[in-house]
């Protein structure tokens, strides 16, 4: 992984991608430090065993991945370039993931504050 691309997460590694830094004036915010992402990942999925049943999920993957194909293929020009309708139908699958990342956040905050976890302690992480 290159230090100036987010971690793959949900969306899986990007193929045939050029290394290389970003284009000139594109900067992104560092993603967390990848050895805190991989134990917080091992941490979930040896939770208890048992596969995530919420059925929105599966249609928020394959957005991510659309997504991600879309962003790779106009970055990078991956054929086929994407058209004026992909980008605008990537878009509105954004907007869609954001709203849905928001949710689970709130319910994640909800949950914390029921357990006790200080805000303090949930801004720290």
């Amino acid at each position: 992984m290159l230090a100036h691309e987010p971690d793959d997460g949900l969306a899986g590694p990007a193929e045939g991608v050029p290394a290389g830094p970003p284009p000139a004036g594109q900067r992104r915010a560092p993603s967390p430090d990848r050895e805190v992402l991989d134990a917080a990942r091992f941490r979930l999925s040896t939770r208890d065993g048992s596969p995530v049943t919420d059925p929105a999920l599966d249609r928020t993957l394959e957005d991510v991945q659309s997504v991600a194909g879309v962003r790779l293929a106009a970055r990078y020009g991956v054929q086929p370039p994407p058209g004026q309708l992909d980008l605008g139908a990537s878009l509105v699958l954004l907007g869609n993931l954001r709203l849905y990342l928001d949710s689970v956040e709130a319910d994640l905050f909800d949950a914390a504050a029921d357990v006790g976890m200080s805000w303090d302690l949930i801004a720290a992480i």
